[in-house]
């Protein structure tokens, strides 16, 4: 994990994108994102005199912030609501189960394959051990 990360506004200028880390005041270019990312991880690894794989940087395209943010966002949301069905699945296979249910029952009534269903079922005995 880097240790130094910045965010760096940046804005197509023709045929290259320019970037800009206010933080540091630098600014840098490149022909494409990944190469302006690359540049500007690379002055600030001069600036700061760290090796360039302990810095990280967040592009951030002008004009477009809020769309970006608003993805990201979205996909944090995804992310907790994937978690959340992992737990409900979890805790519905060991029920059904429980009650006596076979795999293949239990992935009916859930809507699972009862692959899944024995996976989610390992899975959940290997936890509780």
């Amino acid at each position: 994990m880097s240790e130094h990360h910045y965010r760096a506004r940046c804005e197509k200028d023709g045929r290259h994108w320019s970037v800009d880390v206010p933080e540091l005041r630098l600014h840098t270019f490149g022909a494409t994102l990944a190469d302006a990312e690359d540049m500007a991880r690379d002055a600030i690894a001069g600036v700061l005199d760290v090796p360039v794989d302990r810095v990280s940087v967040d592009l951030v395209v002008q004009g477009a912030e809020e769309l970006q943010a608003d993805l990201a966002a979205a996909r944090s949301e995804r992310a907790a609501a994937e978690e959340h069905m992992r737990t409900a699945q979890a805790r519905a296979v060991e029920a059904l189960l429980a009650k006596g249910a076979s795999q293949r029952d239990t992935a009916r009534l859930l809507g699972m394959s009862h692959q899944r269903v024995s996976q989610v079922a390992a899975g959940s005995s290997a936890v509780d051990a």
